[in-house]
């Protein structure tokens, strides 16, 4: 699933692209991947202009003129390409998006057929109710904030770092690389880490946040950009995707398992699992 450095990438070349755009068509075929029928959500996008591209945790936001915004969650395999109108549509493209006087076009595609649209209004403030139960941003949250709320947590860390809910936007492959830079087990209950560790931790998950959106993301899979470049993150992994390897610290095997029903790689040696 493409997390937050993948689709600020995503959202950062969109914005470039897509801004003051009318759309003039949208064709869906795949009726599952839409919160509204087809029929409401093509009449209601039409003739609306793109006023900005934003990023809320994993979901994509295009703010719309008459005060409506289009949400896109890619889930597992969702992608969104901007490609010429002439291009045949590529297998699983399911929603496509024409604009006046423009000659590309905005296509959602996904094989597994998780990923979700919907159209909203915004409320007061900008905010919309399909992202009112998400936490906060990582580079939003202070670190005194970051380090009281986890320690009220008595869960394991790798999961805690997963709920959207408590921080939007970071996912397994990010998880797992600031937990081991941070020398901290995927099991390690949140509530018995001392505060020099999660202020490690707060600092790890940011600064590899940071350089993940400057390699413009990690292709592990499917992912891609809106133009169908790939991201160049997966180069400076260090846990995540590796077991069996070396850790790049000591030298141990890398192992996973699973921890809260998901996959996590770690060292146990660099993050041995600490009384309490």
């Amino acid at each position: 699933m493409p997390e937050l450095p993948e689709v600020e990438t995503i959202v950062r070349g969109l914005r470039e692209q897509l801004l003051n755009l009318r759309f003039s068509k949208v064709e869906v075929e795949l009726k599952k991947c839409l919160k509204d029928s087809p029929k409401n959500f093509t009449s209601s996008l039409e003739d609306r202009k793109i006023l900005n591209v934003e990023r809320r945790g994993k979901n994509i936001i295009l703010r719309l003129s008459r005060g409506a915004a289009l949400l896109i969650h890619l889930r597992m395999t969702g992608r969104l390409r901007l490609v010429p109108a002439l291009t045949p549509p590529e297998k699983h493209t399911h929603v496509i998006f024409s604009f006046k006087n423009h000659p590309y076009q905005l296509r959602f595609v996904d094989q597994r057929q998780f990923g979700r649209l919907c159209l909203e209004t915004n409320q007061a403030g900008g905010e919309l109710d399909a992202l009112a139960d998400l936490g906060p941003e990582p580079f939003e949250i202070p670190a005194k904030e970051f380090v009281r709320i986890t320690r009220l947590k008595h869960r394991a860390i790798k999961p805690l770092l997963l709920d959207q809910r408590f921080l939007a936007g970071v996912g397994n492959i990010y998880a797992d690389e600031a937990l081991h830079q941070a020398g901290i087990n995927p099991r390690q209950q949140a509530f018995s880490l001392e505060e020099k560790n999660l202020l490690m931790l707060y600092h790890s998950l940011k600064r590899i946040l940071k350089k993940a959106i400057d390699a413009g993301g990690s292709s592990v899979r499917t992912y891609v950009n809106a133009s169908g470049s790939t991201g160049s993150f997966q180069k400076y992994l260090r846990v995540y995707g590796r077991k069996g390897k070396d850790c790049k610290t000591c030298g141990l095997s890398i192992v996973r398992d699973r921890v809260g029903g998901r996959s996590s790689f770690y060292c146990p040696c660099c993050q041995a699992l600490r009384p309490g």
